[in-house]
């Protein structure tokens, strides 16, 4: 009588590369094809891009900026791009609770999957959203109004555009892990895009704002974002180079938050 034997061999998790790539595309499809979401975050960027600039360029005229004269649809584009990328960033954390009331949060921690493959695919996604959202405005103004900096200055600027990207995304996952109600975030996001991006100089130089709006600059991480595409974009990375530092130290201690913050979560699930 031949005697069976039976050996139960636990599933392997899957290598890292293979198990990183998944997670970024399953994030990345879950921010995309959520149209909504898109329209929410692409809409005041082409407003403020077609129409604000038109119709404000020919009443503004010429502004006047570090020594330079600008046209205003050249001061208004670090504003359009900023605008772009904490409108895209508000997205990506309402989708984080959209994640969790949908059960797929639940669901996914069935797999054997690392913690820090989950929380290095999500930010990684977040980010290149934000930064598709804000290369496509990018790319719509310079078609529309034919910029024309040296390249130097094309690259400092992008440059500028990836940290704002990786700081705001940051921020606003943060903001969206610490802050446990959906209504409570969704209208705090839709809220503070408006209120960061005009209590920067958005629209005249700093030295032009209002004494408490000067203030409050000050401690505004959007000021340093326009600042600092701004300065890229006119003189340079030798003079954008010191909001590009506070851009990075901001995108550091944000993600840093936000990564803890969404480690202690996944272990309550």
């Amino acid at each position: 009588m031949t005697e069976l034997t039976f050996t139960t061999v636990p599933p392997s998790a899957p290598a890292k590369a293979a198990d990183l790539s998944a997670v970024f595309y399953r994030e990345y499809a879950l921010l995309a094809r959520n149209r909504v979401n898109l329209i929410f975050g692409l809409t005041p960027t082409l407003v403020y891009l077609l129409l604000v600039n038109t119709s404000l360029g020919n009443v503004v005229g010429d502004i006047a900026y570090r020594g330079t004269v600008l046209p205003f649809e050249v001061f208004l584009l670090p504003m359009v791009l900023a605008m772009s990328v904490v409108s895209a960033s508000g997205t990506t954390g309402m989708a984080l609770f959209q994640e969790e009331m949908s059960g797929v949060s639940t669901q996914l921690w069935s797999w054997p999957l690392r913690r820090s493959r989950f929380l290095l695919g999500k930010i990684l996604a977040g980010v290149s959203l934000v930064l598709a959202q804000s290369l496509l405005a990018l790319v719509v103004a310079a078609l529309l109004f034919r910029y024309s900096f040296p390249v130097s200055h094309w690259i400092t600027l992008l440059a500028a555009l990836v940290l704002a990207s990786v700081a705001f995304n940051g921020l606003y996952l943060a903001g969206a892990i610490l802050i446990r109600d959906y209504r409570t975030f969704s209208v705090l996001a839709s809220v503070s895009v408006l209120v960061l991006v005009f209590a920067a100089p958005s629209l005249s130089p700093a030295e032009q704002l209002p004494a408490v709006l000067r203030w409050i600059s000050v401690v505004n991480p959007v000021t340093y974002a326009i600042n600092g595409m701004r300065d890229a974009m006119v003189l340079g990375l030798g003079a954008a180079w010191p909001s590009l530092v506070v851009l990075a130290a901001v995108a550091a201690v944000a993600n840093v938050v936000a990564g803890r913050a969404l480690l202690r979560r996944t272990r309550n699930l």
